[in-house]
Formats: C-alpha cells, sequence, structure tokens
C-alpha cells in the first residue's frame, strides 16, 4: 500500500486486493489518507482468506481421486470405501471443494438416512470416510483446495449407542454349542458338514478369543500357534502393531479338523464367485440364533460375550484391553462394571485368605486353655 500526492488537498491510496490494483482518492489531510489506507489494509487482510476461495477452483471429483489415490486404496476396506466414495461424487462431486461448508455436508449426510435409507451405523461410516477426505483438504491439501477448516466439523453426527451390555447368559451358551453341535455332521453319518462346520468355527473363535468377525475372516494358518496356545491377530491398529489371543485346547481342536484349502493360506477364504473381498455372517448366522432360541443378538455381541465372561471371571481390564485390540483403556472400561457386580465370586478367596491370617489367635486360644487345664490340674 502507498499514498501519493495528487495536488494540494488530494491524495491517491493505492493498494493490492484479490489479485488486482485498487486505488481510492481523499479529498482532505494527509493524515485523513493515512487512516483510510489503515482501514483498507485491514479489510483486505480480514478477508484474504475469502480472496484466495475464489481463486482456487478445485472440485471435489479431484478431490475424491487424490484422496482415493492416497488413501482409500490402501485400506483394507478399499471396497467399502470406495463405495462411499462413488456416492459422494454422485452428489457433490462437480461443486468447487471451497463451495463444500457445514450445511453442504449435513444435508450430504441427512440424505444418507432419509433419501438412501441407509442405516444410522451406515451412515456413520460414510461420514467418517467424507470427516478424514475435508481434514486432508483442509491441511496438507489446502493450498489446492482454498480452505483451512474441515466444514464436516460443524455437523452433529448422531452415532448409533454402541454402548449395549448384550451378551450371553449362561443358559443361552449352552443353547448355542447344542445348536452348533447339532449340525456338525451330515445327517445320518460321520462325515462333517463342511458347510455348516465354517459357520461353526467362526463363532467358536469369535466367542472364545473377542476377535473381531473382520480379524476372523482375515486369519491364516501361519497365525494359529498350536505351541504356544495363542493366535496372532495381524488387522491394522492405530501403533501398527500384531496382537495375540489366547486360543484353548478345545479350539486348537477344531482348527486342526477344519479342512484347509490348497494354495491359499487363508484359514477362512472368500466363497467361489465372491465379487467383494469383504465377507459377512449374516443368513446363515441369523438361523444360528433362531434354531438355538436366542433374539435380540448380533455377531458383534459375540465379542462383547468374551469380553463380558472375562471381567465376570476376575481378568483384568488391561490385559482385556490388550486381548481385544483396544487402542483406547476408556473403551475396555465398559466391561468393568461386570466385574463390580460379580465381584461377591471373591468372597471364597478372601474367606480362605481370613482363616489364614487367623489361624495363629486360634492357636495362641487352644494354647492358653490347655495351659489353664494343666494349671488347674496341677492345682488339684
Amino acid at each position: 500500500m502507498s499514498i501519493h500526492r495528487k495536488c494540494e488537498g488530494v491524495f491517491e491510496v493505492r493498494w493490492r486486493e484479490g489479485g488486482r490494483n485498487k486505488s481510492l482518492r481523499v479529498h482532505g489531510a494527509h493524515e485523513l489518507a493515512r487512516k483510510i489506507e489503515r482501514k483498507r489494509m485491514s479489510v483486505r487482510d480480514e478477508n484474504r482468506h475469502l480472496d484466495v476461495k475464489r481463486e482456487v477452483n478445485f472440485r471435489m471429483v479431484a478431490l475424491i481421486e487424490r484422496y482415493w489415490t492416497h488413501y482409500g486404496m490402501r485400506k483394507r476396506s478399499a471396497s467399502r470405501e470406495k463405495s462411499v466414495l462413488d456416492g459422494i461424487r454422485l452428489e457433490l462431486g462437480r461443486l468447487f471443494v471451497r463451495e463444500i461448508d457445514g450445511n453442504a455436508v449435513g444435508r450430504w449426510y441427512e440424505n444418507l438416512t432419509a433419501i438412501h435409507e441407509l442405516s444410522p451405523g451406515t451412515a456413520v461410516r460414510h461420514f467418517n470416510v467424507m470427516h478424514h477426505m475435508m481434514e486432508k483438504a483442509s491441511t496438507i491439501w489446502s493450498k489446492e483446495t482454498g480452505i483451512d477448516r474441515n466444514p464436516a466439523d460443524q455437523v452433529e453426527v448422531m452415532r448409533p449407542d454402541d454402548q449395549r451390555d448384550r451378551y450371553l447368559s449362561e443358559d443361552e451358551l449352552r443353547n448355542l454349542k447344542r445348536a452348533l453341535d447339532e449340525k456338525t455332521y451330515q445327517k445320518g453319518t460321520n462325515a462333517i458338514n463342511k458347510t455348516f462346520y465354517r459357520l461353526r468355527l467362526i463363532v467358536l473363535i469369535a466367542v472364545t478369543t473377542g476377535m473381531r468377525a473382520a480379524e476372523i475372516f482375515g486369519l491364516g494358518w501361519s497365525d494359529v500357534m498350536y505351541s504356544e496356545g495363542l493366535v496372532a491377530v495381524r488387522a491394522k491398529l492405530k501403533g501398527g502393531k500384531m496382537r495375540y489371543v489366547p486360543m484353548l485346547p478345545e479350539l486348537a481342536c477344531e482348527l486342526r479338523r477344519y479342512p484347509a484349502v490348497i494354495g491359499e493360506d487363508r484359514i477362512f477364504p472368500p466363497k467361489p464367485g465372491a465379487i467383494s473381498g469383504r465377507q459377512r455372517v449374516e443368513g446363515s448366522f441369523e438361523d444360528l440364533l433362531e434354531r438355538a432360541g436366542i433374539e435380540d443378538f448380533r455377531f458383534h455381541d459375540l465379542r462383547h460375550t468374551f469380553a463380558s465372561w472375562y471381567m465376570m471371571n476376575g481378568g483384568d481390564l488391561y490385559e482385556l484391553a490388550k486381548i481385544l485390540g483396544h487402542s483406547n483403556i476408556k473403551m475396555t472400561e465398559r466391561y468393568a462394571k461386570l466385574a463390580r457386580q460379580h465381584i461377591a465370586r471373591t468372597g471364597s478367596t478372601a474367606r480362605e485368605m481370613w482363616k489364614l491370617l487367623d489361624q495363629p489367635k486360634v492357636l495362641e486360644a487352644k494354647t492358653t486353655c490347655d495351659t489353664a487345664n494343666i494349671l488347674s490340674d496341677v492345682r488339684v
């Protein structure tokens, strides 16, 4: 910015704004021109980010392609990620990234359930992809996109309650095992029912290790450590670490009986003809629950069942966090109340300890009584 004297009592204030040279003539004293100059500088600086936005024409379709190349295609859930990005491209692809504000993201998110009829949980997973993409757009790619704040931060997301306490009771566990055993063999023969045994083994792994469905489907025969009694879970965690879960001897026997697919390391490879790499446990699991008489139950609740029974039988909260692969202990603390509810089970241990502590007093009393008897005999 600069001030130029044109003639007596006339000054010209010059500055550059929005990529253009601008000027304003001021009639009056030089001090008045200085005040106007400072005011123009202030207005220009306040609106500088808006000027940048107007000059950047980076479209959402380009952002989506960049995000897919750098992040989406590298995720384990790449097929689902691509589906989500295709949906965003269809609805918002033609807009400039600088045009996507909180209202635009909010409308897109609301349409997921209102128009596309997605479940609340699925809608949240779609939103997480959008949030991650816009976070990259507003940070490492901000110069190209023209935004410096994540518009998805302005959207209030109604996350479904994942704190449900549903786990199998003792009777339900017996019924589940009975339903699993009923179809182990082909009717009237000693041959294993291969179709059902796949589901049987998946369920047994889930309920006795607490592994997620995706982790179970990703297991390889090389992950089964028979000698150590462990299963290696190589799913990608935030720290990129591998964890180990305990394997019961009974589960090891079930794994040994399960036929391996020739030339395939995975225990549960995708079924022939499967288009997507993702695998799910749906219809067959629902049929199993119906035969077992179990209601209001999801496959993921098998993981809750393992964690709940672990804590109810005196398990350690921090060890449970390691077994479940929780990156934050707060995720595991939901099971702490079960340990408190069943803490009376430790009463027998405490009672035995009390007896041990009380033994010296009993012996002392007995010795005192014996001594008194001896003395009384002597007096007589």
